[in-house]
């Protein structure tokens, strides 16, 4: 590498160029070295498979050595001789990855037209990282798949920015590699550890640092994806730097906000237990990380909470044993639900997801959208009676038709508009004449129909009594006891990791229903049931309230092991 620490080496180099050290001073010379050290891959990608990395090459292709010329603003002849003076220095310096603004306003004037950008988006390796690729140690270097991809990149600093996207492959082992990913045989692979920018579409990625910001916004200001996205629409896009004609539009979505966010979590949560992050390269966007949050989802409910063996002083009481005698300890759980709830499918205890939120039942029972409301009428909805009415959510039953009807006058009504959750379920006893004061011989024939969604019950949390949530899982259609001790056993399935006192509000229940069972996780652990409890919801000879589950008789501790 030529010594250029002192001017009279440049000097030097500079006077094999006739004319070269009247064209350019300290400030271009400055100028060339910070664009060119920006463009060495690009510089590099269009070099020969087996081209040394560590040398620099004899000279700049076409569309660089235009752009540095019309940057610098010096005749191209001169651009050849800066690069040969200054190609060692180029060549071993690492690139800060930030462009002054200066140099950021010479890639909008003269960068797009080259197929450059003060930001393109390379992969992070230049040479094919598979293990099973022939070439992995050849160090081959990975050729371009295609053309450079047209982007938009939204930025905190810079707003939303044109680039361009670089796709490399590896054509002996298929091997396609992108910014964030790798491809091979329809699995997009994601890099380890997480980047600086991530990829929300195809053409669309976004600054962790702008994800970081979504995510406080959400945590901190309940703000919806709709409304982050319109503040940075709005706030921070800088549209008076965005070109006229550009192949994408630079207005952030909602969905690709939510698609950002989702990802980020997940490439943290793999990066924290160092494995690698792998969905479908095909299908639908919406669809492409629904599992891998499924299989997230599951671990954070059972044992995946990073605080999951949580012990202090508030939640935990030690004995020490004396004189040779082991030590003692009491830990204690709290179960309770929170009526938090999301749309869910119209067939009770149904778990399958809907295909979308305007939907009352899941995919699996699509075709309930086409049976009479009422529950346990299996009749097809009547049709409509004009064009002009709303499709019907009953079939012609008499009742069942005025049972919708009244819910529609009670929707319509501005005197007591209900809520959603009133407006989903309502009964009628079968009497329009609300006059007649008689009732039928046979009795009153309640009727309910769910005319809108269901809505999950609730989410049941089992938390530290220091405030510490240890794990949390959706209930369907009802809290009942078999979800809970269910639930209690997934969470608790490592060895000495259940609690010796699980506080809830049916603890006496609960004790039935394990006695019943033939589960013995009473016999180990204590079930009390508070003194309201016991006082006011059972009788005094009730055998589990009063025996089994007074607090006195659910003292447990064990062995520290």
């Amino acid at each position: 590498m030529a010594n250029l620490d002192t001017f009279d080496a440049i000097y030097e180099l500079l006077k094999q160029y006739p004319g070269l050290s009247g064209k350019i001073g300290m400030e271009k010379g400055m100028t060339f070295v910070r664009l060119a050290t920006h463009l060495k891959d690009e510089i590099l990608m269009q070099q020969r498979p087996s081209y040394n990395l560590e040398e620099p090459p004899d000279r700049l292709p076409e569309n660089v050595s235009e752009f540095l010329g019309n940057a610098m603003n010096i005749p191209d002849e001169y651009i050849e001789g800066c690069w040969n003076v200054f190609r060692q220095l180029v060549w071993h310096q690492d690139a800060n990855g930030d462009s002054v603004g200066a140099d950021v306003k010479f890639f909008r004037q003269y960068g797009l037209q080259n197929l450059l950008s003060a930001c393109t988006l390379f992969p992070p390796t230049r040479t094919c990282t598979n293990i099973d690729c022939p070439k992995q140690h050849t160090g081959t270097l990975l050729r371009r798949k295609d053309d450079p991809r047209k982007a938009v990149l939204f930025t905190l600093g810079e707003g939303a920015c044109p680039t361009y996207s670089i796709h490399l492959y590896c054509y002996e082992c298929h091997t396609s590699y992108e910014h964030c990913y790798s491809v091979k045989n329809n699995t997009r692979t994601y890099y380890k550890g997480i980047p600086d920018v991530i990829e929300v579409g195809e053409h669309q990625f976004v600054e962790r640092e702008v994800l970081n910001l979504f995510t406080g916004l959400m945590l901190l200001l309940w703000t919806s994806a709709t409304n982050g996205a319109h503040v940075y629409n709005t706030c921070l896009s800088q549209p008076e730097n965005q070109p006229d004609a550009w192949q994408f539009g630079f207005e952030l979505r909602p969905e690709q906000v939510w698609d950002g966010f989702c990802l980020l979590s997940l490439l943290e949560d793999h990066a924290r237990h160092h494995t690698t992050l792998a969905v479908p390269d095909d299908g639908a966007q919406k669809d492409r990380f629904t599992e891998a949050m499924k299989a997230r989802k599951l671990r954070m409910q059972q044992a995946g909470q990073e605080e999951y063996a949580h012990a202090c002083n508030k939640c935990v009481r030690v004995w020490e044993g004396v004189d040779g005698q082991p030590s003692y300890k009491c830990s204690v759980l709290v179960i309770d639900g929170i009526t938090i709830s999301h749309p869910c499918c119209g067939i009770l205890h149904c778990q399958t997801s809907l295909a979308s939120n305007r939907h009352c039942y899941c995919p699996s029972h699509d075709g309930h959208h086409h049976i009479c409301a009422v529950e346990g009428c299996l009749q097809p909805v009547a049709s409509r009676s004009s064009p002009d009415d709303s499709a019907r959510l009953t079939c012609d039953i008499e009742t069942h038709a005025a049972l919708e009807k009244q819910h529609k006058q009670r929707v319509d009504s501005d005197a007591a508009q209900p809520t959603a959750e009133e407006v989903e379920e309502m009964e009628f006893d079968g009497n329009t004449d609300s006059a007649c004061p008689n009732k039928p011989e046979v009795g009153n024939h309640k009727i309910c129909a769910l005319f809108g969604r269901r809505h999950t019950h609730n989410k049941q949390i089992m938390v530290r009594p220091c405030g510490i949530i240890v794990a949390w899982q959706t209930f369907f259609g009802s809290e009942t006891t078999p979800q809970t001790v269910d639930m209690i056993h997934k969470v608790f399935r490592i060895e000495h990791s259940m609690p010796n006192i699980i506080f809830y509000d049916n603890n006496c229940g609960l004790y039935r229903h394990l006695v019943a069972v033939g589960d013995n996780l009473y016999k180990t652990v204590g079930l009390p049931v508070d003194v309201f409890h016991w006082q006011c919801k059972h009788r005094k000879s009730d055998i589990e309230c009063s025996v089994h589950c007074r607090p006195p008789r659910c003292a447990r501790r064990e062995h520290i092991r």
